[in-house]
């Protein structure tokens, strides 16, 4: 009994030492449980934290994309809608009163009592100088039956005349030009030839001018009219082609497309390169592009962009100005177009102009009108310079800061008219340098602060970027420190194209760009155009080698050779050159796609 009393008692030690190992395991257990109930319960309290965290960071996001987005907005409204001044100015006309705007009061007379009258002007400048037009006196008498005198009945007789002048409008007309050639001939020779002797019958025409086209009747200054509608008034063909109809010609806008494109071709082609011969002969370039729209282009939808090229010489010599028309925008056209050239070349701030490997060496400068145009918007946006200067506006500083750099190089305008250029870049260094360095510093640290993405960090980005480049200005006194001369000169093509809209083929988009080289051209120099291309084709088609550089450079606008009738007066010749126009809006690029490009 006691022996099984003992065995009894191990098994039952034995027992409870696996409950006590298996309550221990169960102990080891819930401490765990407990430890990741612990660690849960603490994650569960910070989840709200985190939570509000991240949806405040979200928020803020949010926020910023949003802001962002009215800034893109209201600057596309400004760029689309807005003035294309960058001139502040309250009180801005609206674009759509340009014509109430253009009207002066003062320059007609007022009749009625209820508006009291003004003193007469005297003196200063007549507004149409009546010697210089052709004079039609209108004679106005008294009726023979009252020249008696009102007083005693006697007849009165004349002792003055008292003279006003009016101007009548003389429309345009047509003139059909019947051209008889004399032919001459032989009575001698004639009449042995018809006798049957072996003698040729001798017959001589009258020399007559080579017509621009053989076989077609317009004339040179049909011709120049066309060219001169399209190319300098911006008048669509079709406009024309209408206007010719009330002068009594059914003339086809295929027609006058067709005379376009053969003057290019034949002849006008030659003047515009040699144009780009001696454009590339100077040292310093101006490039700018913008759209055109073609719409039979070979592999390409019609929505796509084009694009016309310019390329113009300074006016620190004979302005040039050469359009060439490319399909794409790649920096491409630019490197095969300054083949071989090297200099300064003046542009925006396009980024495949400052990566040309075109052979040779270009140094470019930075357009600076660009730069503070990026700072000019957002004032606009901020209400004008009184609310922005208010808020602290980073973008009013650096727009006042670029225009003192203005205000100081205007100082050195005197040398540059005189030709001076030496002494302009000595005055810039010693003026403008300091100013410029300043500003790159300042735009730097100013940068750093501003919130990524916002206009007024692109704005500080691309000045800091282009900075550089825009001081190469300071090494060259002829050089400017803006892009205007292309802005300008790329101007006719943009107010053309708010017309034409568009170009129907390849070819006749190339000869827009010749015929638009040319006008613009002759325009700079202080020539009448449509005079000009008149004269042109009255030339070339009867030069015996128009290949030739030399009588080219004679045919050029600022040559000798060019008549005295074509040029202008020296203040008509200021304002053409200068290219001004009604305000316009630009054409919106969201309507074509860059593919192809």
């Amino acid at each position: 009994m006691g022996k099984q009393t003992d065995i009894s008692a191990a098994e039952q030690i034995a027992r409870l030492m696996a409950q006590v190992e298996s309550l221990s395991r169960d102990n080891e257990r819930l401490a765990r449980d407990n430890a990741e109930l612990a660690k849960a319960a603490s994650e569960a309290a910070r989840a709200p934290e985190a939570l509000a965290e991240e949806l405040r960071a979200e928020l803020a996001a949010v926020k910023a994309e949003r802001d962002r987005l009215i800034e893109l907005v209201r600057l596309s409204n400004q760029r689309f809608f807005g003035c294309r001044s960058e001139k502040v100015v309250p009180d801005q006309l609206s674009l759509f009163n340009d014509m109430e705007a253009a009207a002066d009061d003062s320059d007609e007379p007022e009749f009625g009592d209820a508006v009291p009258p003004r003193p007469r002007r005297r003196g200063g400048r007549r507004r149409v100088d009546y010697s210089k037009l052709e004079q039609v006196v209108v004679r106005h008498e008294l009726p023979a039956g009252s020249r008696g005198c009102p007083e005693c009945g006697a007849e009165m007789e004349g002792f003055k005349v008292e003279a006003t002048y009016s101007l009548r409008m003389v429309p345009a007309h047509l003139v059909a030009e019947r051209h008889e050639r004399e032919v001459c001939r032989c009575p001698s020779c004639c009449g042995a030839n018809a006798a049957g002797e072996d003698v040729p019958a001798s017959i001589v025409r009258a020399p007559m001018p080579a017509p621009p086209i053989k076989g077609s009747f317009a004339t040179p200054s049909l011709i120049a009219y066309v060219v001169n509608g399209k190319y300098s008034s911006s008048l669509p063909l079709y406009r024309m082609e209408q206007e010719l109809r009330c002068l009594g010609a059914d003339i086809s806008r295929q027609n006058m497309a067709n005379w376009v494109m053969r003057s290019w071709e034949l002849w006008l082609s030659r003047l515009r390169a040699r144009m780009r011969g001696l454009l590339l002969e100077g040292g310093i370039v101006h490039a700018d592009e913008t759209e055109v729209q073609v719409l039979r282009e070979p592999g390409r939808e019609a929505r796509c962009k084009s694009r016309m090229w310019l390329f113009a010489a300074p006016a620190c010599g004979h302005p040039i100005y050469v359009y060439e028309y490319n399909p794409t925008r790649s920096g491409k056209v630019a490197e095969d177009f300054l083949r071989g050239w090297s200099g300064w070349l003046v542009t925006d701030g396009y980024q495949p102009y400052f990566t040309l490997d075109n052979g040779g060496e270009v140094r470019n400068v930075a357009c600076l009108v660009h730069i503070r145009r990026k700072f000019a918007e957002i004032v606009k946006l901020a209400g004008g310079d009184a609310k922005a200067e208010g808020a602290g506006s980073v973008a009013l500083a650096a727009r006042r800061r670029i225009d003192a750099m203005f205000a100081a190089d205007s100082g050195f305008d005197e040398m540059a008219a005189a030709g001076e250029w030496e002494r302009r870049r000595l005055g810039r260094e010693r003026d403008l340098r300091p100013l410029m360095e300043e500003f790159f510093i300042w735009a730097q640290a100013r940068r750093m602060e501003a919130t990524p993405r916002m206009a007024l960090y692109k704005a500080l980005e691309y000045a800091v970027k282009y900075w550089p480049y825009a001081m190469g200005a300071l090494d060259d006194g002829r050089l400017p420190l803006d892009n205007n001369l292309a802005e300008r000169g790329i101007k006719p093509f943009v107010i053309g194209r708010k017309n034409f809209l568009f170009s129907d083929t390849p070819r006749g988009a190339a000869a827009s760009a010749g015929m638009y080289s040319i006008v613009v051209t002759a325009k700079a120099n202080g020539l009448n155009p449509r005079k000009y291309v008149q004269w042109l084709l009255e030339e070339m088609p009867n030069a015996e080698n128009p290949d030739d550089p030399a009588y080219l450079d004679s045919l050029m606008p600022w040559s000798e050779s060019v008549p005295a009738e074509i040029r202008l007066k020296q203040k008509a010749a200021e304002e053409a050159a200068k290219m001004a126009d009604d305000p316009i809006i630009d054409i919106d690029p969201s309507a074509f796609r860059d593919d192809g490009e």
